[in-house]
Parts: structure tokens; C-alpha cells; sequence
């Protein structure tokens, strides 16, 4: 049986005025545990690894419409205006009917009606799989932040079910067909890399 999504996760989990302190996926900025370190720096396919790690791989879409985007991501985009509008698009990678990865896409209204990327046509279909299979796909540095236990992700986390805890994502900025798409992941959840941060918390706990 596939992963529902529980009643009070409201589109976007993620809001216009919530701050995050990404950095470059540098040694002192890592979490210092490796096995959770090579998560957020495999410059592969993430889809790809999940699947590898699951026999059953299935995306739930919190929402995908135009919004407000913060400023960091409209730099990205290639403006650095207040109040941009782009695309907005967050769903939940599941494996074997567990939450393990909340992504959040932002890209210019222009990207969903190009005809090379069709990214209006995704629905439920991983985001990720479509990029890496653009035969002229560029991918920026990998970015990395930790998310403190009471950030809004956190809160999602709690809202499905797992503990209020720090959770560590990283984003890039992907190109292909002229067209720009920015993608975060934060693993959450039953993942391996969330589990891996709830122990390491823990044991500095203890």
C-alpha cells in the first residue's frame, strides 16, 4: 500500500519568508558523519538511488502552481528581484510506503511549456528521472544545510509521523533546454540519511 498524505499539510510547506542557511557542500559545513555526507554528496540521480533501495518507489505531490519564490532561489534563476514569481513544485519521494526525501522545484513558467522539458506533464512522475535523462543537463555545486528540530520541515516531518528533529538537505540548480531548475531535497522520515542525523543527535545528547 502506497503513502497517504495526512490531512493539514498545506501547500507550500515552505513559504516565502522562512530562511535557510545553505552553504557549499564543504567539509566544514558537512555533518561529519560520512555515510550521511555521501547522501548529500552523490552527484547522481537521486531518484535512481532511492529506487535502488526500494521495491516500491512513488511520489506524492504536496502541490505545483506559480508563487512567490524567495529571493535566494529567484538568484538562482537568474533575478534578483523581490517577489518573484516562478513555478513551485513540492512533493514526497517515498519508498516501500515510507516518506523519505520532501523535494521543493522552483522554475520559470516558461520551463513548463518547453517542449524539450514538458515539465507541466510530470504529475506524479519523479522530476528528477526527467532531468537526468536531457541529453544537455548542467548541474551547478551541490549546496547543504541543516534544519534546526524546529524548522518548517521538521514540522512536516513531525506532521507525517517521525520525530521533531534536525534534518539535513542540500539543492542544486540544474540546466537543460536553456531553461533553469532549482531542486531541493531534505531527507526525512524513515530515510537513512534522517535516521543516520536523529542517532548522531542523540549520542550528543547522551
Amino acid at each position: 500500500m502506497g503513502f497517504l498524505l495526512p490531512n493539514g499539510v498545506n501547500f507550500p510547506v515552505i513559504g516565502v519568508a522562512q530562511q535557510a542557511n545553505w552553504c557549499k557542500a564543504e567539509a566544514q559545513h558537512l555533518s561529519q558523519h560520512a555515510e550521511l555526507d555521501s547522501w548529500l554528496q552523490d552527484p547522481q540521480s537521486l531518484t535512481a538511488k532511492l529506487k535502488q533501495h526500494s521495491s516500491d518507489f512513488q511520489v506524492i505531490v504536496i502541490g505545483q502552481q506559480p508563487g512567490i519564490i524567495r529571493a535566494d532561489e529567484a538568484t538562482w534563476l537568474g533575478t534578483h528581484l523581490t517577489g518573484e514569481h516562478a513555478i513551485i513544485r513540492e512533493v514526497l519521494l517515498c519508498c516501500d510506503g515510507q516518506p523519505w526525501v520532501f523535494a521543493r522545484s522552483v522554475f520559470p513558467a516558461s520551463a513548463m511549456d518547453t517542449k524539450q522539458l514538458q515539465l507541466g506533464q510530470l504529475g506524479d512522475k519523479p522530476l528528477g528521472a526527467h532531468l537526468f535523462a536531457q541529453p544537455d543537463l548542467q548541474r551547478s555545486a551541490i549546496e547543504v544545510c541543516c534544519f534546526a528540530d524546529n524548522s518548517v520541515v521538521s514540522d512536516l516531518n513531525q506532521q507525517l509521523g517521525f520525530a521533531r528533529q534536525q534534518l539535513w538537505g542540500r539543492r542544486s540548480c540544474f540546466t537543460a533546454a536553456q531553461q533553469q531548475v532549482l531542486v531541493a531535497e531534505v531527507f526525512i522520515g524513515a530515510s537513512i540519511p534522517a535516521q543516520l542525523a536523529l542517532s548522531a543527535s542523540s549520542s550528543r545528547g547522551s
